[in-house]
């Protein structure tokens, strides 16, 4: 009873510091399966679990049954939001983010064909990334749409060394895809079919939306280690390698023509400015920027503790590392030179995290869980802005499982918010001489929500 009340106690912990103020929203996400999505990620090290073996392969070898898999469909919803201090009024404008939604999948299998051998195969996605800004949006001229996603398939394969300990090792494809959209403003001279010159004078701006799509299958791996101290406590390894691939980008002229303005950039355009306007991006050519994608590796140490025959607890230190890089935005080549954004997306950093999972059997059919993840800041800070986000990261999860149809139907949540950030380095205008920032503090806001269903079955 003691050992129980000491568990409900950590357990409660758990929950009050998840209920702090959060953070941020990460581009990482914690698994694609709602028991994963449950213990916020927390699970490299617990064993007798199908699900965690996505995170650690080793696990696969501390499966009580000889075979099983599960099936897992979810929902991730994210939004930024942006409001200017000079904006600041009873009336305030936000310019909030749209393409909010993004359905998830996940998929796992695990066949023992030794005591000493298991396979698994997997399918998860490890990173998402996406939002539209408004077509006024203060930052639009940074990036103004970002669409990024990784779906990653490994076989996998776990020895038993001993009864104690294991180890795994995952191998496998993942598919990129990225889509990146930015606003830009391009020179229209009286004659917009050759060269801006002293003879040839620019007379108005058009501000056109630019964009560029591209997929690649890169390899993938995966290493765990598990080792059983006693039948209370464990401890676990996992690595899960970075993605990098030579994206084939095209990149496209977007939604037409967005408006059209003096050289000032602010005043209203010239007469003609819209039809010398056509002329001029009927002979331009979008041309896409620089090609590589990279996602970062994830190295992670675990504790595991059953407290009682009822609970268990988890903490993870995870470390990603700094290889984080988007592709170059589209350009525009026209008879006057290429122009481009003013401004590319940040490289990240590498960082620390750190998860924490409780899980609790009620009786034979209901088990709960939940989990509490924090982030250190993956981008500098001096570089933040709405498309990659970056800043310091949290998340509190929550889930149930219902034995059921001779399985477990389980079902988990994680709610997100990111840490307010202020900059001056995103609010400018674009006039004929190029981009200039006026110093307007821009603050920026965020939220998501992470939720997937699904079922398990062994035998």
């Amino acid at each position: 009873m003691v050992q129980l009340v000491r568990g409900s106690v950590g357990m409660g912990l758990v929950v009050g510091l998840a209920a702090l103020p959060v953070a941020a929203q990460s581009m990482a996400l914690p698994a694609a399966d709602p028991v994963g999505i449950a213990r916020s990620g927390a699970q490299v090290a617990y064993g007798y679990s199908l699900e965690a073996a996505a995170t650690n392969p080793a696990l696969l070898a501390s499966l009580k049954e000889k075979g099983g898999f599960y099936l897992a469909m979810g929902l991730e919803m994210s939004s930024t939001q942006q409001s200017l201090e000079s904006e600041q009024t009873a009336v305030r404008k936000t310019y909030f983010s749209f393409d909010r939604n993004r359905t998830l999948g996940a998929f796992g299998l695990a066949a023992r064909l030794s005591p000493t051998l298991t396979l698994g195969l997997k399918l998860d996605e490890p990173y998402l990334r996406h939002g539209r800004l408004l077509d006024d949006a203060p930052s639009r001229y940074m990036g103004d749409g970002i669409d990024l996603s990784a779906r990653r398939l490994e076989g996998q394969s776990a020895w038993a060394l001993s009864p104690n300990l294991s180890v795994g090792l995952g191998l496998g494809v993942a598919r990129l895809s990225y889509d990146s959209s930015s606003v830009m403003r391009l020179n229209v001279p009286n004659d917009p079919t050759s060269p801006a010159s002293g003879t040839n004078a620019v007379n108005g701006l058009v501000e056109q939306r630019v964009g560029q799509s591209g997929d690649k299958v890169v390899s993938s791996y995966s290493l765990g280690l598990r080792w059983a101290i006693n039948p209370r406590w464990t401890l676990a390894f996992a690595h899960q390698s970075g993605l990098k691939g030579d994206l084939a980008l095209k990149a496209e002229f977007r939604d037409g023509a967005r408006g059209y303005y003096a050289n000032d950039g602010l005043s209203t355009a010239p007469l003609g400015a819209a039809s010398r306007a056509a002329v001029l991006l009927a002979g331009s050519s979008p041309v896409a920027g620089s090609n590589t994608l990279e996602l970062p590796s994830q190295t992670t140490f675990g504790v595991r503790h059953r407290i009682t025959p009822m609970m268990t607890w988890e903490a993870d230190l995870k470390w990603t590392s700094a290889g984080l890089r988007v592709p170059g935005f589209a350009m525009v080549e026209t008879p006057s030179g290429t122009v481009s954004a003013p401004a590319e997306l940040p490289r990240g950093r590498g960082h620390l995290g750190l998860s924490l999972s409780a899980e609790v059997e009620l009786g034979k059919l209901w088990t709960l869980r939940a989990g509490l993840a924090l982030d250190q800041r993956s981008v500098e800070e001096a570089n933040a802005e709405p498309m990659l986000g970056g800043s310091r990261t949290a998340a509190f999860s929550f889930g149930a499982g219902y034995k059921v149809w001779g399985g477990e139907l389980s079902l988990g949540y994680q709610y997100r918010q990111s840490e307010d950030q202020d900059t001056t380095r995103l609010n400018g205008v674009w006039s004929w001489s190029g981009f200039r920032s006026v110093g307007t503090r821009v603050r920026m806001e965020g939220m998501g929500h992470l939720m997937a269903l699904g079922f398990k079955k062994t035998f």
